[in-house]
């Protein structure tokens, strides 16, 4: 199946506001607030998205390599948790063009060994 998602980043003050839309229909729009922690320190990002769901995930960016994952304390099995443990790695390319990234989900007791989920391609228009 071919997704196709359009992303927008902006800045609101000193936060990041990430905002995405997709198609096909199911693929749900969304919007995360990132910022809020001092410099230097994993980012809280705020995930909400149209189907109702809210998820706190941390965010840090370390030389070339983009890391998103699940707070801790946040339940992935609760309600608003996909049903597994999530984080997302990504490498910006050396001219900020496009990131090579994938979701991964964890697996087993502890959904700490992890797997990927789906690979995406973020390229700047």
């Amino acid at each position: 199946m071919k997704i196709s998602v359009e992303a927008k980043v902006e800045r609101l003050g000193e936060f990041i506001v990430f905002r995405s839309t997709g198609e096909p229909a199911d693929v749900p729009d969304s919007v995360s607030i990132i910022g809020g922690a001092p410099g230097g320190e994993p980012q809280p990002m705020h995930y909400f998205d149209a189907r109702g769901v809210e998820r706190l995930y941390l965010m840090a960016l370390e030389g070339s390599t983009w890391k998103i994952w699940r707070a801790p304390g946040e339940d992935w099995n609760g309600a608003h948790g996909p049903g597994f443990n999530q984080r997302f790695i990504g490498e910006i390319s050396a001219d900020g063009s496009t990131i090579e990234g994938r979701w991964e989900r964890g697996v087993g007791d502890a959904g700490d060994e992890w797997e990927v989920d789906f690979p995406l391609t973020y390229v700047r228009k």
